[in-house]
């Protein structure tokens, strides 16, 4: 078979297995059957199932876990509140799943002239650019780019090497190593498109909608010490906002008369 034909089948054979998941057929958090007997159900070869249900996973349709077979996954957003700055770690462990790090790498740079008005640097200071996925049972859901004045780092004689830390919490690294306690962030969120390199760290096709949201943080004296970028896959992620007021003075109401009895 030709790899167009095979490919062709492949997607047969995606479609087919996503209208049983949109018609309940294959329920939420139903696992899947073996590989084998969906090809012979459908007559096609296990190889073109293989396929279909990776591309499946791709979009977040189903996760596979290992020694145990492939499930639908749960349609549920993640929810969080802007009100609150929370980690991603958090957010996740919240709604009962697994977080985890992935494509953990950092760069030494110097700040540009948006970065350097962002963190209060003067253009050409020395930064660290940290960048992680952040996953959800193994799913990737988070993009993240945390820049760092590299001075901070330097000052504290912490190794950047620990910014790769799987494990690693940006906020408690700030608080217990670098001195700075972080008590308030400025944030803007907005509806985007995945770039190349976005797309390619979640798993998404390129163009695909993200929440981008762009936030500085700072200490309690107001200096800005972290700038950062995250990249939310959009429909796996619901964020709500606390908004408080007008609190206009309201005038005296005339009573009411009362309701006759009887």
């Amino acid at each position: 078979m030709t790899l167009i034909g095979q490919a062709k089948l492949a997607s047969r054979v995606r479609e087919e297995v996503r209208d049983r998941i949109r018609d309940g057929r294959f329920s939420e958090g139903l696992q899947l059957p073996p590989e084998i007997e969906l090809a012979t159900s459908l007559g096609v070869s296990r190889t073109t199932v293989r396929e279909a249900l990776l591309q499946l996973e791709q979009e977040g349709l189903l996760i596979r876990r290992h020694g145990h077979g492939t499930f639908v996954r749960s349609s549920a957003r993640l929810r969080g509140s802007l009100n609150a700055n929370l980690s991603a770690t958090e957010v996740i462990r919240g709604h009962a799943m697994e977080p985890g790090t992935s494509h953990a790498r950092i760069e030494h740079g110097s700040a540009d002239s948006e970065i350097a008005e962002r963190l209060g640097l003067a253009p050409g200071t020395p930064i660290i650019q940290l960048e992680r996925v952040r996953t959800a049972d193994d799913r990737p859901v988070i993009f993240t780019v945390d820049v760092i004045p590299a001075a901070l780092v330097r000052e504290a004689g912490v190794d950047p090497d620990v910014l790769l830390d799987p494990a690693l919490s940006l906020y408690r690294l700030y608080a217990e190593r670098l001195g700075r306690s972080i008590t308030d962030g400025q944030a803007s969120i907005r509806l985007t498109r995945a770039d190349t390199l976005v797309a390619d760290r979640l798993a998404i096709p390129a163009g695909s909608p993200i929440l981008r949201l762009e936030q500085v943080d700072a200490t309690a004296e107001g200096e800005p010490v972290l700038f950062s970028v995250e990249s939310y896959v959009a429909d796996t992620f619901e964020f709500s906002v606390h908004r408080r007021g007008p609190a206009l003075d309201a005038l005296p109401t005339r009573a009411r008369p009362a309701r006759p009895s009887g």
